[in-house]
């Protein structure tokens, strides 16, 4: 990831978030994003063909979203057989590389990685998981001791979300270093 973009994507997610209407201490909504923004997004269920039965599952499936191109716009399908917050990551995911303007020709997410790797897939990661759990809102948890599981509920996210975004965005770090001062 290059020098400087977790600041930039901290300062980023939150002007995303302003946008529309959220401050950094409530559940971020990637659909409402995707409509300001005019990013279509397509369910796999509304799809014909007896195709999409292999992939519209609800685990094991080797699609949770596509980021495609659509003439100098995008289009998001996603497999709404998944949980929403497995849902809500995804739609994250993707919008992040819009923002960020990477280029792409079909981008295929599944349950462990997306289809375009590098650089851009690490800075989409950072970036969508600052948009569901801001630096400022992982801060006022830390502060609170609140555990993985509640700020899991707090942000509508997936337990295994909510822990990396505690972990690594470095305020349960310095929520220890201050408290270990004042001791």
């Amino acid at each position: 990831m290059r020098r400087g973009f977790k600041t930039e994507a901290k300062r980023l997610a939150l002007e995303l978030r302003t946008e529309i209407g959220l401050g950094a201490h409530a559940p971020f909504d990637p659909y409402a994003f995707a409509l300001e923004y005019g990013i279509a997004v397509v369910r796999l269920s509304e799809l014909d063909g007896a195709a999409r039965e292999h992939f519209l599952k609800e685990q094991g499936s080797a699609l949770s979203g596509a980021l495609i191109p659509d003439g100098t716009g995008a289009v998001i399908l996603e497999n709404d057989a998944q949980p929403l917050t497995r849902r809500r990551t995804t739609m994250c995911h993707e919008l992040a590389h819009v923002v960020l303007e990477h280029s792409f020709g079909v981008s295929l997410s599944d349950e462990r990685k997306c289809g375009l790797g590098g650089q851009q897939e690490e800075e989409a990661n950072w970036l969508s998981g600052e948009m569901l759990i801001p630096h400022d809102g992982a801060f006022r948890l830390a502060r609170a001791n609140a555990t993985d599981e509640r700020a899991a509920q707090v942000f509508d996210v997936s337990l295994a979300v909510a822990r990396w975004r505690m972990n690594h965005s470095g305020a349960r770090k310095v929520m220890q270093r201050a408290r270990a001062k004042w001791a």
